[in-house]
């Protein structure tokens, strides 16, 4: 009897052994799997990469094609109920006035209920009051943890700042709509000192829903190098445009203006144009900002991308050349231009733009990227729009890049490029991604080819991003005649990441698991089986 019971327990413990010897094979083929496919999406190509196809979302509501006018410069943003909301500047006449002249700033949102809405104008028609004549142009957006929706842009109409262009804000709430619009690049306690252009704003929303903006400005000061002497005010090399910030908070409104391009320290050094900046807030609060600065230094007479940070703490920092200097080595000798940055959870800081500078890839413009880490400063300069494997294939102009950083790290860069390839000559929309364990991807073309189907005959410019819930979503201005005639319009898609590398993390607890169970299991069995005796 004992004989036999030895039997039957050496049985059920074999077989325990064998199931979960069974389910942790399962699940390193199920992990090996899921990793190779990760490794495919992040090594994406024209065959199978999971993109929708283009829409077009500045025209065409409820099938009535209105939108005669340039639809152009767009922005995307999501919010955290994952709401998809766009921004552009548009010429198409309304109510509101329009044509060439009087362009205002649209914007359009996207729920899985209701699809994309109608078109709505923000810059203009505040209580039914049409005031604003003239160019409202390059909006950006961003949004706060409470939902609300904040967009500012550059404005050339006239009012009690004068008649040079300024930066203008609104902000929307579902229980107030749409703000009027407020100028924040003049007037701070009713004084109105800046008389010449601000330009191109970014927006950032940092702790305490403080808002913080930056743009490119004419305005003489103390900072001023010979401006008085130029004569042509679009001759960037010549001018001394600096970068601008302001803020607000609830608690005191809109600051004045700080001159963040120059003067650390009472030291003027910046003596040229300082343009198109971006800017960041990471976790900690701490505000980053990059442009694109024609001033000369030991970088050489080229334009250079620049860096400042701001902390309660220490205030603005001092200029720093992320474009050019690795080790001491100034091998950037050609322009580096339109930068942007975004910050990932680990607080490491990406910044991407569009370079003049030759080498192995050749003379045409490429898209470089940088990095910063608090343990090994600025890295190196990677070219990632060119020389995948080490083929150096792309020889068109690869322009305007913009990034976005996935909760798990993975870095997605677009922008515009004018390389011949199966989707025709014309300019087209591509795409490359990073992760840790597959590197730089090779390049997609994302707003042409559907399915096999190159229907986008006309160039695609100025392209967008913003992740959200495993998905990137792109919008950017198009001239392809389609339905909605042959204007400009804002088309959009999205490339899905039904697998990503926070997936594989949380996987492996699974794995560890069932080993787990099993040696309890086989514990429990001896011990139960030596009680028996």
């Amino acid at each position: 009897m004992e004989k036999k019971y030895k039997l039957v327990s050496f049985l059920i413990i074999s077989g325990f052994i064998f199931i979960m010897s069974t389910l942790i094979i399962m699940q390193t083929i199920i992990s090996f799997y899921t990793t190779n496919m990760n490794y495919d999406s992040q090594h994406l190509n024209l065959s199978d990469v999971d993109y929708s196809n283009a829409t077009v979302i500045s025209d065409g509501y409820n099938g009535i094609y209105w939108n005669d006018g340039r639809s152009e410069d767009p922005d995307i943003e999501v919010g955290e109920n994952g709401t998809i909301y766009a921004v552009w500047w548009d010429s198409t006449a309304g109510l509101w006035g329009g044509g060439i002249g009087d362009d205002e700033i649209m914007f359009a949102r996207y729920t899985d209920i209701d699809g994309w809405s109608n078109v709505t104008i923000i810059s203009d028609g505040y209580d039914g009051t049409y005031w604003n004549d003239e160019f409202s142009f390059k909006p950006d957006m961003a949004i706060d943890d409470n939902g609300m929706i904040h967009v500012v842009w550059y404005d050339a109409t006239d009012g009690i700042w004068g008649t040079d262009s300024e930066i203008m804000y609104v902000n929307y709430s579902e229980a107030m709509g749409w703000s009027n619009v407020t100028i924040i690049s003049d007037g701070y306690n009713g004084v109105y000192w800046n008389d010449q252009a601000s330009r191109s704003p970014k927006i950032a929303i940092g702790e305490n829903e403080t808002i913080h903006v930056v743009w490119g400005d004419d305005t003489e000061g103390i900072w001023t190098d010979n401006y008085s002497d130029v004569d042509d005010i679009m001759n960037w090399g010549s001018i001394d445009t600096e970068i601008m910030h302001a803020s607000y908070s609830e608690l005191k409104g809109w600051s004045n203006i700080t001159i963040i391009s120059d003067g650390y320290d009472g030291i003027y050094w910046n003596k040229k144009s300082s343009i198109n900046p971006d800017i960041a807030v990471d976790k900690n609060g701490i505000i980053h900002v990059v442009w694109e600065d024609y001033t000369d230094g030991i970088w050489g007479s080229d334009t250079e991308i620049m860096y400042v940070n701001y902390s309660e703490a220490t205030g603005w920092s001092n200029v720093t050349i992320v474009s050019d200097g690795y080790d001491g080595i100034y091998w950037n000798n050609g322009g580096s231009q339109r930068p942007k940055i975004a910050i990932d959870e680990d607080g490491i800081i990406h910044a991407v733009w569009e370079d003049y500078t030759s080498g192995v890839w050749g003379t045409d413009t490429e898209i470089m990227y940088a990095n910063y880490s608090e343990a090994l400063g600025w890295s190196n300069i990677t070219v990632i729009s060119d020389g995948y494997d080490g083929i150096y294939w792309n020889n068109g102009f690869s322009f305007d890049p913009d990034i976005a950083v996935a909760d798990n790290g993975t870095i997605h860069i677009v922008w515009e490029d004018y390389t011949n390839g199966v989707w025709g000559s014309d300019v087209e929309i591509m795409y490359a991604s990073y992760s840790e364990t597959t590197g730089w991807s090779d390049i997609t073309v994302i707003s042409d080819g559907f399915m096999g189907i190159y229907w986008n005959d006309y160039d695609s410019y100025d392209p967008h991003c913003v992740w959200y819930n495993n998905q990137l979503y792109v919008v950017w201005e198009d001239f392809t005649t389609g339905v909605w005639g042959s204007g400009w319009e804002i088309m959009f898609t999205s490339v899905s990441f039904s697998i990503t590398q926070e997936d594989q993390e949380r996987d492996i607890p699974f794995g560890n698991l069932y080993l787990f169970i099993m040696i309890i299991s086989i514990i429990g069995l001896t011990v139960y089986t030596n009680r028996k005796k």
